[in-house]
């Protein structure tokens, strides 16, 4: 977290690298290079609450595998890590991926940890920076 003041200027300027940085240390915002420290997605508080794992974290791999638009709805089917573990839900239809993750998190795994999310017909897993991108796009 403090670490980021001795980075170089262009690791201080890398969004993922921040938000990392501000995970282990909420003041580490203050050494983030200008345009990001009033990025609000970087703030402590939406830090706090983003359920996804930056490139390169050690975390459990979630699979959405069925993602559909059901009268206002959204009914998501997902497989959690190598074992396969299934859960479904259905989120209000202005969920964002943020909803969908912190859902997953809720019912099918530790609150308090982070998850690579793959979404149908995608290869890599979601963005931590996507948290606010409405689920609507992607069905």
């Amino acid at each position: 977290g403090r670490a980021l003041r001795f980075a170089a200027d262009p690791l201080r300027a890398d969004r993922d690298l921040v938000l990392e940085a501000v995970r282990h240390h909420a003041r580490a915002l203050v050494y983030a290079a200008g345009p990001l420290m009033a990025d609000p997605l970087l703030s402590p508080e939406a830090v706090a609450v983003n359920p996804f794992a930056v490139q390169g974290s050690k975390c459990l791999v979630c699979s959405v595998f069925e993602l559909s638009a059901v009268e206002g709805t959204f009914s998501f089917r997902v497989a959690v890590g190598l074992s396969g573990k299934e859960f479904a839900g259905d989120l209000p239809h202005s969920s964002t991926l943020g909803d969908l993750g912190r859902c997953i998190l809720a019912s099918a795994l530790d609150q308090k940890q982070r998850l690579y999310l793959i979404l149908p017909s995608r290869e890599i897993p979601v963005s931590a920076l996507d948290v606010e991108q409405p689920l609507a796009d992607f069905v």
